[in-house]
């Protein structure tokens, strides 16, 4: 489906790649005199300004995308007509400072030595002033000599990482890969390639994708742009292996795609990956989304708004003008009018997860579906987790955070092997239950769980461990797992499971013992006996209700003692004087949803019921 679909997009575009030809990220333009000498390098990167928490910002600056000779996908070492890449161009390597053409495998010498026969060969008889200075530069250029190359030296780091294009010094609307004479013999050799493929013994049938009777890919071009993948790309269809061959069939002749519909979703994916407003990075999963339409800027857009959870100017997140017309279209679709955006409602949108496995890309899902469809999909998610007053959007990232220790560093965060680290399958699970409106994995509701019993309180570092957002998954696991809404967004006092029962009565016991003591505690029940309460509720209950009643005695207002005692009679009463023995992980997570609840509304309620700390009680005459 995913190929199809990428053909099809690709099919659309009318600024479409033709073949031969590839999207390049660009970083700096390399100024050639007409003798082949380095007169400047300029940076050709534009900055973005990311907003960050507490009104900072960061600066980051992009490359730009120019269409460049394609790359041969062949694995090692070998010739491209005109070179990006600083190990072919200049044969050096940078090291802490330095430049040097020696390495362990020589493989600077070998691909300087492969880039300079290949182009020196197809320069030679183009008669043009930037293809001539190119020419002279490849004949002069002397790895050895340029060691203190002032140009390169000024690059620093970013020598090693960065790509590179060629212009004319003195000529700055001149361009080596745009120079019509170049253009010209490229595309003759293009050409003669195509010529010489159709001779050979280049098999034909009929394409699974586009229908037609064409000659199959024998080797499927590289997808670039996947986070955590090598550098030169990974392979979507590849059969490398004899264990994949079948029929007699070799190599990605099994897969009975042709070299024209390779072309096409190779540089269809490549495109959406080097495109900012179609991509997502969740984790260690790279989201890819489009829609099938020339324009998809506006769907896309909204796609990425949707899991991004803005909040206002007066909370911690900076929030851009593009953000907030994004969270008035998602107030509207809340309160059930008609959004006012300019996005297809109707159109055909596809969403896909990629991760590498070495040297190959891996589909973890792929969504398709109307746009409107996605969108109300995302929305119903969003009312599923969500607590109390539902003010915003919880963001995939901040749900992402709410899965791992607080305590987890960083570098343990950004370790692959690491435990405190979200899964990949759960996020891929998670990320397709959201789109598609189905269950939530299992999985996810085990996990916040666990956290919730393991984690503790940490006020210095503004985290408590039972929030909205653990809550709120919570409670849409168990709702679309019992495919009816068993557990509301606010206290629930019709709510009689024995599991939740237990959850508001432990919230009520913790807040007599805070309101007994005059002085701050340094630990609370909560802090002592949470986890066995939540899983073993009959070993440990009766404990607290007997020390609530000590803390009862304390109450000075005996109208609020006698609130409070009523409450854990009615609570006790409700569940008929049992306590659950042990609770399943479902009822668990009632019992956290209870807890939290109940705390929410003992701290925020105005409660006609419930009277003030401070209010006088009367004496009877």
């Amino acid at each position: 489906m995913l190929i199809k679909a990428l053909c099809d997009y690709s099919a659309l575009q009318e600024n479409k790649t033709p073949a031969g030809y590839c999207k390049q990220a660009i970083h700096f333009e390399i100024l050639l005199t007409p003798e082949g000498k380095i007169a400047a390098i300029n940076d050709l990167r534009v900055p973005r300004i990311i907003p960050l928490k507490n009104k900072k910002t960061k600066t980051v600056y992009d490359p730009v995308m120019e269409q460049l000779p394609v790359r041969t996908q062949k694995p090692g070492i070998d010739k491209n007509t005109i070179e990006h890449r600083p190990l072919y161009i200049f044969g050096l390597n940078y090291d802490k400072g330095t430049l040097t053409p020696t390495d362990a495998t020589n493989k600077a010498v070998k691909s300087h030595k492969c880039f300079c026969e290949w182009n020196e060969k197809f320069f030679e008889n183009i008669d043009s002033p930037i293809c001539k200075a190119y020419l002279n530069f490849i004949r002069t250029w002397d790895p050895e000599q340029e060691t203190q190359n002032p140009h390169l030296l000024a690059l620093g780091k970013e020598y090693s990482n960065s790509h590179f294009e060629f212009g004319l010094d003195g000529s700055p609307e001149t361009k080596l890969h745009n120079d019509s004479k170049f253009k010209a013999a490229y595309e003759c050799y293009l050409a003669q390639l195509n010529a010489d493929s159709n001779s050979d013994d280049t098999e034909l049938s009929t394409c699974s994708i586009l229908g037609e009777k064409l000659p199959q890919a024998r080797i499927h071009n590289k997808i670039k742009g996947i986070k955590g993948g090598m550098s030169s790309g990974g392979t979507l269809v590849g059969m490398n292996d004899t264990a994949f061959e079948s029929y007699g069939k070799k190599q990605s002749y099994n897969s009975n795609v042709s070299e024209k519909a390779m072309k096409m979703y190779t540089s269809a994916l490549n495109y959406l990956l080097s495109k900012r407003d179609h991509y997502k990075i969740i984790d260690d999963m790279t989201i890819v989304y489009f829609a099938m339409k020339k324009n998809d800027t506006e769907e896309c857009n909204m796609f990425a708004g949707m899991f991004s959870g803005f909040e206002d100017e007066f909370n911690e997140t900076v929030v851009t003008e593009a953000d907030r017309n994004i969270n008035t279209v998602m107030t509207q679709l809340k309160q059930g009018k008609s959004a006012d955006m300019p996005y297809d409602h109707n159109v055909d949108f596809y969403v896909v997860g990629l991760t590498p496995n070495k040297s190959r890309v891996c589909q973890k899902f792929v969504c398709h579906d109307k746009f409107g469809k996605i969108l109300d999909n995302v929305m119903k998610h969003q009312h599923d987790i969500a607590i109390g007053d539902y003010k915003r959007q919880v963001s995939i990232e901040r749900i992402g955070h709410e899965l791992i220790s607080p305590k987890a560093s960083k570098s343990k965060k950004d370790d692959e092997n690491d435990t405190n680290k979200v899964p990949p399958p759960l996020t891929a699970a998670l990320f397709e239950a959201i789109l598609k409106g189905t269950r939530y994995p299992e999985e996810l509701l085990s996990t916040v769980v666990a956290r919730v019993k393991t984690d503790s309180d940490e006020e210095k570092n503004h985290f408590i461990k039972i929030n909205d957002v653990r809550t709120g998954l919570i409670k849409g696991c168990i709702n679309r797992k019992q495919n009816k809404e068993e557990i509301k967004m606010s206290l629930d006092l019709e709510n009689k499971n024995p599991a939740y029962l237990c959850g508001r009565l432990f919230a009520v016991m913790e807040k007599i013992q805070q309101d007994s003591s005059e002085a701050p505690l340094n630990s609370t029940i909560k802090d002592n006996y949470f986890s066995s309460a939540c899983s073993r509720p009959a070993t440990v209950f009766p404990k607290l209700y007997s020390l609530s009643q000590n803390h009862l005695k304390k109450f000075d207002n005996s109208k609020l003692r006698n609130y409070y005692n009523d409450k854990c009679l009615e609570i006790i009463d409700d569940l008929k004087g049992e306590f659950p023995q042990t609770l399943s992980n479902d009822d668990q997570g009632r019992f956290i949803v209870g807890y939290a609840q109940q705390y929410r509304d003992l701290y925020t309620k105005k409660s006609k019921d419930k009277p003030a700390e401070n209010s006088e009680v009367k004496s009877e005459e």
